[in-house]
């Protein structure tokens, strides 16, 4: 039995269906049983348990080989930071409580880094929370910036442009979540290792290549506008992105091309699947179904 939190969004989701298809027993953690009701007419358990709430947590876990946890986005958090805080503590604490043999977190690329990479430092703070514990081994799967986030500047298509905070060819390690949440599954049917295990996904792709995707995909090239990084926090701002977000966003795009966000030399590294054109498909397929 596998226990997999997040399968409202993205990599949870996978990583279920994966595990399903390969004849797995799951249990989906959910806050309302409704929202696991596609995954229970798969054959999967329901788990009722608010992340934070480190008693429901725990039985969720109950009687799992391994469970996989994440830090769910939350922008409008007044302290991100100490909101994920708890949910550490949660998650650490639950697992001990019944021995669950295999955590598995979703972490990032520069998770090795204490400062500088803007809201990544969250995922850092979450491996020092989840190494060390008695009763469970923690692998840190670090996956690279997701191909999806891309989708956040496809909205300037229809002027023929696309807007980035990235050079043009600077090489951004990236991956699809569908790969993040197969990884996901491969890493907990593997079973734990050495406790604090580090397993990194990704490769490189430019903003360059991202506009000579959609070109083949549409049929017209955009025009690529790279505004300076020290611009975005401003224009996320405009945007509606709250202050504080704002600021850790602008912080992680300069982390990156500073090089303080990148791989750890010596970790286990598995390259991406899913190219970004076929991401860009399916993106560019979904906004024009809602258009």
């Amino acid at each position: 039995m596998y226990v997999i939190s997040g399968v409202t969004g993205h990599t949870g989701k996978v990583a279920a269906e994966t595990l399903l298809s390969r004849g797995e027993r799951v249990r989906v953690v959910v806050r309302e049983a409704a929202k696991g009701a596609a995954f229970a007419a798969r054959g999967a358990e329901v788990a009722v348990a608010d992340l934070g709430d480190a008693e429901a947590l725990a039985r969720a876990f109950a009687g799992a080989k391994g469970a996989y946890v994440l830090l769910p986005p939350n922008l409008t958090a007044p302290d991100v930071f100490g909101w994920q805080a708890g949910l550490l503590t949660a998650f650490r604490a639950a697992a001990e409580a019944v021995a669950l043999p295999h955590l598995v977190f979703l972490s990032s690329i520069g998770a090795s880094q204490p400062s500088g990479t803007g809201p990544i430092v969250g995922v850092h703070r979450g491996e020092q929370a989840l190494r060390g514990m008695s009763r469970t081994r923690a692998t840190f799967l670090r996956p690279g910036y997701f191909h999806e986030n891309v989708a956040a500047s496809l909205g300037t298509l229809a002027e023929g442009k696309l807007v980035t905070f990235f050079p043009p060819d600077f090489p951004l390690q990236s991956a699809a979540t569908r790969d993040i949440g197969a990884l996901a599954a491969t890493l907990l049917r593997e079973g734990p290792t050495e406790d604090g295990a580090v397993v990194e996904l990704g490769s490189p792709v430019t903003w360059n290549e991202i506009a000579d995707a959609i070109g083949r995909i549409t049929g017209q090239r955009p025009a690529l506008v790279a505004l300076p990084a020290t611009e975005q926090a401003a224009t996320l701002r405009g945007l509606g992105v709250p202050p504080p977000a704002a600021a850790l966003f602008q912080e992680m795009t300069t982390g990156f091309m500073d090089g303080r966000i990148a791989w750890e030399a010596g970790r286990r590294h598995v390259a991406s699947q899913t190219s970004i054109e076929e991401t860009l498909r399916g993106l560019l397929s979904r906004s024009q179904a809602q258009a």
